[in-house]
């Protein structure tokens, strides 16, 4: 994900238009919440009373996120370590205020830095839970990959992802996705990159996941919960 293929300005007031609405707060926390849930379809259940509870927010989008995110952290571990990152500076430079005014006595890190580049500030086997939204279609294949390699790395031995992710499948999928091109390079400045559901699927096997699906409101955007594949 190359930093100038972003108008950061144009994307951060455009895009947070939506994600600054109450609805998206509503959104994120049964979004949070589904996705928890179904990591027991895995046979797995997340411990985050741990005293080393450690999560990273991987592509913030903008305070609202960071905030609904911290929330829901805290309500479960007021003592976990929490990192955000993002690429853009407004975003970044938004959820830093947020963590000065609101919740300057947290174990909160804010980080400006590419997800491909994480290995770099945090260390190996050091995060219990990645989540992110819609963050995916900003790479293309072959930086997927190394995403999840990166991902791979800085897990602990049970860690866990969760994701939600336009994941494109026949017609209805390829119309979707048309718009969504079009409105992200005209109205948002940006570039994304589109991943069929089986593609998808098949990168997170490949880098040894084992996951579960559901569906939202959107036909196409998947809500996704991993865990590494120990055998």
């Amino acid at each position: 994900m190359a930093k100038d293929l972003i108008n950061q300005t144009l994307y951060y007031r455009r895009f947070k238009i939506i994600i600054g609405s109450p609805l998206w707060r509503i959104y994120l926390k049964r979004a949070y919440r589904k996705c928890i849930e179904g990591l027991r379809q895995l046979n797995f259940v997340p411990d985050f009373n741990k005293k080393d509870f450690t999560c990273l927010l991987s592509g913030a989008g903008n305070e609202t996120t960071a905030d609904e995110f911290i929330k829901f952290v805290i309500a479960r571990n007021r003592k976990a370590g929490i990192i955000i990152i993002d690429i853009g500076d407004e975003q970044i430079e938004a959820v830093k205020r947020l963590v000065q005014n609101k919740y300057q006595s947290l174990n909160i890190k804010v980080k400006q830095i590419n997800a491909l580049d994480l290995t770099s500030f945090i260390q190996k086997n050091n995060i219990d839970w990645i989540e992110t939204d819609g963050f995916l279609e900003y790479f293309n294949t072959e930086s997927l990959d190394s995403l999840l390699n990166v991902w791979n790395k800085i897990l602990k031995k049970n860690g866990f992802i969760t994701l939600r992710e336009f994941a494109s499948d026949g017609m209805i999928g390829k119309l979707i996705d048309y718009f969504r091109l079009w409105i992200a390079k005209k109205w948002l400045g940006v570039t994304i990159y589109i991943h069929t559901k089986k593609g998808l699927e098949d990168i997170f096997k490949k880098n040894n996941f084992k996951f579960v699906s559901g569906s939202t409101l959107i036909p196409t955007f998947k809500r996704y919960s991993l865990i590494r594949n120990l055998r």
